[in-house]
């Protein structure tokens, strides 16, 4: 139920009335937009909360659907945008199956993994929306840096706790990767690229980083999962920004 109202919330948005609507509002009205988006975020908190039944299991959800509607602004093709409507919807009935599951059995894997993969859907989808606007809007640099940092520290702490349970440690690495990310977002700004292949190239970097905690909360960590990490996606990240499209620069 609570993804089928998530569903149907983005299939309003895309509507030409509704979208025509906020966008005048970006340029005219921001405290009604600002007050739409905190009714938005507290429908999803609200449905996070009453499945996982703890604060801590609601940065995910909730960057889930501000980044869907984020992104969705920068997508011309109607089927594109039904395509993506949908894989979100599904991403997001996994976050909160997830989420239930979880809740029911602490030891339950299949729950941790689709909290993982969502996590990491989750990181990419406001990567991209939040690097769009950027490129779209008059927004300064230090902003962007506090917003890459914020969700990222949250989203990763979300995940970390369910593995590791001294929460200091947990909230340490967590805002060690969000700092992190937040220096590889300035130095990606220099970079002639736009918000998909900046996303993508971020996730990476994220990918690596959190994979790393990971494994030593799990007590996996080795040398060679690291370098083999670090070379594997290394040569993805190069191909990918060899493969893009440069922005002219104005």
């Amino acid at each position: 139920m609570h993804s089928v109202l998530f569903f149907l919330i983005l299939e309003a948005v895309v509507r030409e009335s509704v979208s025509d609507f906020l966008s005048s509002l970006v340029s005219g009205n921001l405290s009604l937009l600002f007050l739409i988006t905190i009714v938005y975020v507290l429908v999803l908190g609200v449905s996070a909360l009453k499945i996982g039944k703890r604060w801590a299991m609601l940065p995910i959800p909730i960057m889930l659907g501000l980044s869907s509607v984020g992104l969705l602004a920068f997508i011309d093709s109607d089927t594109k945008k039904f395509a993506f409507i949908v894989l979100t919807s599904i991403v997001y009935y996994f976050c909160l199956l997830g989420l239930y599951r979880f809740k029911s059995c602490h030891k339950d894997q299949t729950a941790r993994g689709m909290i993982a993969a969502t996590a990491v859907s989750a990181i990419f989808l406001f990567y991209c929306s939040a690097y769009g606007i950027y490129l779209n809007f008059s927004i300064p640099l230090w902003v962007v840096m506090i917003l890459f940092l914020l969700p990222t520290t949250l989203i990763s702490y979300q995940y970390f706790q369910l593995i590791e349970e001294d929460k200091g440690k947990v909230w340490l690495y967590s805002l060690v990767i969000g700092l992190a990310m937040t220096e590889i977002s300035w130095v990606l700004n220099f970079w002639p690229f736009g918000y998909l292949t900046t996303g993508v190239t971020m996730l990476i970097f994220y990918y690596v980083l959190w994979d790393m905690v990971q494994s030593y909360f799990l007590k996996i960590m080795s040398k060679g999962r690291v370098v083999t990490n670090i070379v594997f996606f290394g040569i993805l990240a190069t191909m990918v920004l060899m493969s893009s499209r440069w922005l002219p620069v104005v």
